[in-house]
């Protein structure tokens, strides 16, 4: 397995989020001076595994979290860090929007499955946007699955996009992608999941999904003549159903585009309360360069003017926010006492305060 990472570069702007509340912190007009304090956050790298079986065989890229409210979709691309190939190669995007599943949005910078046909180099997502690109460029996959859960069920409401499996055309140039994605719902009413195929026809002229020309799937058909596919859950069902019904239609995806993991799909579907056990995230704060181990609430006293650096001991799901700072900063000057929150994805494991003293 290989992982390689790189920092995100990005602009620093403001924004409230309705998830940290309170007072957002304001443009300094005087950067540092010894009265503030200066926080470098930890890096939010652009995550990416690839794993390459003994036997030959296809090529799958997993795309999740590219909306960040959409926990089934990253969750289910975690389960296959950890597994083996042994056929094929299996590359893995697990978490795309960081910022967005730490703050539990669909968008924190505006919806990033809207950014593939056109984003300014100025907008926060376009380092992730871009680096998405050049993947799919390099790495030429068979074809690309984005997992995501969507509002309610389209089995029972077709203006709903839960529960379903969603394709652009039945037929795109030479692709077929009805076929393979009546094999994989046909596979998931056996198992007893009604997840139908919702047809956006994006490509057709009087489409009702225009918006959906601006998407990962869309992208890949028209720009690489890759197919795509995206895997619906729901947002109104619960994170265990979310995640057999990615892994069920994974597990068939896989067979149609010959690729096989170890463990099995079967043996990560009998254990999905084992793989969505919360992992712990462990703070390294380094405090005008005396390091300092933080796993669990506390209050810090640190001088006027220190300068403190966070680093994440685990970087799967792990990540650290600041109550009312823009989560895009890499770093900030804060004058007052200030509050930051340990994620697990989207989840609070703790929270520890920095205050003069």
């Amino acid at each position: 397995m290989e992982k390689e990472s790189s920092n995100m570069n990005r602009r620093n702007f403001l924004k409230t989020s309705s998830l940290l509340g309170g007072s957002i912190l304001l443009p300094n007009t005087l950067f540092a001076n010894n009265q503030k304090f200066h926080f470098i956050m930890p890096p939010k790298p652009f995550e990416y595994y690839i794993k390459e079986g003994k036997q030959k065989g296809g090529k799958i890229l997993l795309i999740g979290g590219i909306h960040g409210n959409e926990e089934g979709g990253y969750k289910a691309s975690d389960c296959l860090i950890d597994t083996e190939i042994k056929k094929g190669i299996l590359a893995i995007l697990p978490r795309s929007n960081p910022e967005s599943i730490f703050t539990d949005m669909r968008g924190y910078n505006g919806d990033m499955n809207r950014k593939f046909s056109n984003i300014s180099k100025n907008d926060n997502d376009f380092y992730k946007i871009n680096s998405i690109k050049n993947f799919i460029a390099d790495f030429k996959p068979d074809v690309i699955l984005s997992l995501h859960d969507g509002f309610g069920f389209y089995a029972k409401h077709h203006n709903q996009w839960g529960e379903c499996i969603v394709i652009d055309e039945t037929h795109y140039n030479n692709i077929d992608l009805y076929s393979p994605a009546k094999f994989v719902s046909d596979s998931l009413k056996k198992a007893g999941f009604d997840i139908p195929i919702n047809n956006t026809h994006t490509f057709q002229k009087q489409t009702n999904h225009k918006e959906q020309r601006k998407s990962l799937t869309y992208y890949s058909l028209q720009k690489h003549n890759i197919p795509a596919f995206c895997i619906e859950g729901s947002k109104q069902s619960s994170l265990k159903r979310k995640l057999q019904i990615h892994l069920i239609a994974l597990k068939e995806f896989f067979k149609l585009y010959n690729v096989e993991i170890e463990p099995t799909f079967d043996y990560l579907i009998s254990n999905i309360n084992t793989l969505i056990k919360p992992k712990t995230t462990n703070i390294i704060a380094t405090i005008n360069n005396q390091k300092r181990l933080i796993t669990h609430s506390e209050i810090i006293k640190v001088p006027k003017g220190s300068e403190i650096e966070f680093k994440i001991t685990n970087n799967r799901g792990g990540g650290l926010i600041a109550h009312g700072v823009n989560v895009n900063y890499k770093s900030f000057h804060y004058k007052n006492n200030l509050t930051f929150y340990v994620k697990n994805d989207k989840s609070t494991e703790y929270k520890f305060n920095i205050i003069k003293g």
